[in-house]
């Protein structure tokens, strides 16, 4: 559910839990002003209070959760890894879920309400333009031209004086002038706001009828203190019964809630023993506040409870993120993302030098380009080692001519083996210094890319070197966007679903089984979970626990955004791994695997993608153009099960993925064996 959705049910909760409060036992006491404190105190705790924390109660939830004695558990949820899967060519038409109608339906109230209360405010503005001055006994007053209660508005008075006395004004005006003077249009302003956001809990009108009523106690007071008498002003309350009120937003000198109001001025003061009730509010007020402690803490990892990452997953982890994004050459925006998700330490800021690939004087190795032929022709060699294996193929190469002519920064962009890539790039890390390219008259810095063909022809191999090139080659694009579908709940709500259902069976810790379990699973276009199955395994136990936590899955809910999935090659259809892939205009992106595929979600089907690769032209691809597919979402779930502690002397060191699931079990604590002292 949205934040500010969470916001508004924790508010209302209190704004309710303290109206019934005022409702059984302090509305018929006659503390006034006292009440007016209450009614602004406990909305204002309510609309603050969600956002205050008291880090000590949070200790109570370890009340709640006691360790158990005989096995602990710790669960590391990494990221699922998700394809996917083409079903059907059309798409099935689905009702709007309700985390999209919710918020439009609510948004459409609450904008009806703001219009209503924007009018009422027009509306008071108009009669003050269109309503003349009058100064009676030295107060100014407006004077409407209808026969309207009068009212007030913070130090506006408007009274239609022709239906009335000067005994009767005189009443009006004290009446008036105690809202005016103690700003009760402040409370009626409040009210209204929350009611506008808060348009849907009957407690809220609640509150704002009895907060209206109690600033009508008030200015009725205020005139009875002046002298007036008790009876006469009641009598001439009576006599405005009938007449049609101003908007609801003002202070009116009659409301409908007559008979409660002549109550009150009659009505015996309240023994000064009752004001203890009033301090009914601060246990509430704590229990709140620790209530909404507890719900941090619970939505917040604890460093307590924040369960310990092996160094093995982490060490892993770190080099294949190093590699994909050395290898990749990833743009800055693709590294900011990165670095948001907390993927990678941020590089050492440093002066990036341009670099060019096209300019007005281009390079030039020391006697040419065919001089530059005959010296990678008479410095490379074969690898023994590959011709043996007979590994063959094509090596594009990557390096830039530095501007005081030095070769730096050389890549492999494809390689075929480890073998013939390190041999290249050995051969081209010797060259001789160039001539240096300029721009414009300076020297500057330049990119050159050098396709190296390894071939074996029969007994004999051949090491052919193509054309030396700064023109970029052509990226192909394949592409299908389709729905999105994601767990229902916060963002995170599927790792903590699976962290809280999965455990280390006893059995199996018993046993001392523990491994790498694959599971894969599909999400169709209902939401439903589907084709549960493990695909690598070896213990059945621990299979059984990751296909149980899978299948415990509620039905998973349609997002708003959009899964655009494909893959990258070069114009020989080859797979181009590390090619960055980002959203244009924003700082989302991704980045091609080995096989060249790659996933990213969008807001929206509006838009282009911008595809870019070193030694490649940059791709742009609009959002539009790209085909719509209506396939289920095939997504695969790796759990590692890993004993350590005293109950394993060997735990787990097989692969771990960088995505999986790490579930560490410390084993069932035994005790020592004892000697038979017989």
């Amino acid at each position: 559910m949205h934040p500010f959705f969470i916001y508004l049910i924790q508010a209302n909760i209190a704004l309710s839990v303290f109206f019934i409060l005022y409702t059984v036992m302090l509305k018929r006491d006659t503390f006034l002003q006292l009440r007016r404190l209450f009614f602004l105190s406990v909305i204002l705790f309510s609309l603050l209070y969600p956002f205050f924390t008291l880090p000590s109660l949070t200790l109570i939830r370890d009340l709640f959760s006691p360790a158990s004695p005989e096995t602990e558990v710790s669960v590391l949820v990494g990221e699922l890894e998700m394809a996917t899967v083409v079903d059907d060519p059309g798409e099935t038409p689905r009702a709007m879920p309700w985390n999209v109608l919710l918020p439009m339906v609510y948004g459409a109230v609450t904008f009806l309400f703001i219009l209503r209360f924007l009018s009422q405010l027009i509306s008071i503005f108009r009669l003050r333009k269109k309503s003349s001055i009058q100064w009676i006994s030295g107060i100014p007053v407006y004077q409407l031209d209808d026969d309207i209660t009068p009212f007030s508005f913070f130090h506006l008075i408007f009274i239609y004086t022709q239906k009335h006395t000067d005994t009767e004004l005189n009443q009006i005006l004290l009446h008036e002038q105690t809202h005016a003077r103690e700003m009760h249009s402040l409370d009626i302003l409040l009210m209204e706001w929350l009611c506008v956001v808060s348009w849907w809990n009957p407690f809220t009108w609640l509150m704002k009828r009895e907060m209206a009523m109690n600033l009508e106690y008030l200015a009725d007071n205020g005139v009875l203190t002046r002298g007036v008498n008790s009876r006469e002003y009641q009598y001439h309350l009576l006599r405005l019964t009938y007449h049609k009120t101003a908007v609801p937003i003002v202070n009116n000198f009659n409301v409908s809630q007559l008979k409660l109001r002549i109550m009150m001025m009659n009505q015996s003061k309240s023994p000064a023993n009752r004001l203890g009730r009033y301090l009914l509010i601060l246990p509430l007020a704590l229990l709140f506040v620790t209530a909404n402690s507890i719900y941090a803490a619970q939505r917040e990892p604890v460093e307590a409870d924040t369960p310990m990452l092996d160094p093995a997953v982490v060490e892993t982890t770190q080099k294949q993120l190093q590699l994909s994004t050395d290898n990749a050459n990833l743009p800055e925006q693709v590294q900011a993302a990165l670095h948001e998700q907390g993927l990678q330490q941020p590089p050492p800021e440093k002066k990036k030098e341009e670099i060019f690939v096209v300019v007005e004087n281009q390079p030039e190795f020391p006697g040419g380009n065919e001089a530059m032929m005959k010296f990678i022709s008479d410095s490379i060699r074969y690898p023994a080692i590959a011709k043996e294996k007979g590994i063959q193929g094509r090596v594009i190469c990557n390096f830039v001519v530095m501007k005081d002519g030095s070769i730096s920064d050389v890549q492999i962009v494809r390689g075929v083996d480890p073998v013939l890539d390190a041999e290249a790039v050995r051969v081209l890390e010797s060259m001789p210094d160039w001539k240096p390219g300029k721009q414009r008259g300076q020297t500057v810095n330049v990119r050159f890319t050098l396709p190296v063909v390894f071939r074996l022809t029969g007994n004999e191999s051949k090491v052919i070197i193509d054309e030396l090139r700064t023109n970029e080659g052509d990226l192909l694009v394949q592409a299908s966007v389709s729905s999105n579908f994601i767990f229902p709940g916060e963002e995170n709500g599927l790792f903590k679903f699976i962290s809280d259902r999965i455990k280390y069976p006893v059995e199996a810790q018993k046993n001392e089984a523990q491994g790498l379990v694959n599971a894969s699973f599909r999400v169709d276009n209902a939401g439903n979970i589907t084709d549960v199955k493990i695909e690598s395994g070896e213990n059945a136990i621990l299979n059984k626990e990751v296909l149980r936590v899978i299948k415990e899955m509620p039905q998973w809910v349609k997002d708003k955004s959009y899964l655009v999935s494909g893959r990258v090659t070069d114009s020989d259809l080859q797979p181009l791994q590390g090619t960055s892939i980002i959203l244009k205009g924003t700082n989302m992106g991704t980045i091609t695997d080995a096989s060249g595929n790659f996933q990213i979600k969008v807001p929206g089907k509006e838009g282009a993608l911008v595809f870019s690769f070193i030694g490649y032209k940059t791709t742009e691809v609009s959002l539009s153009n790209i085909k719509t597919g209506n396939g289920a979402i095939g997504t695969k779930l790796a759990v590692v099960f890993r004993l350590q502690g005293g109950d394993t002397t060997e735990p787990y060191s097989g692969p771990t993925p960088d995505n999986a699931i790490v579930v560490v079990g410390y084993g069932s604590k035994k005790l020592p064996e004892v000697n038979d002292p017989r």
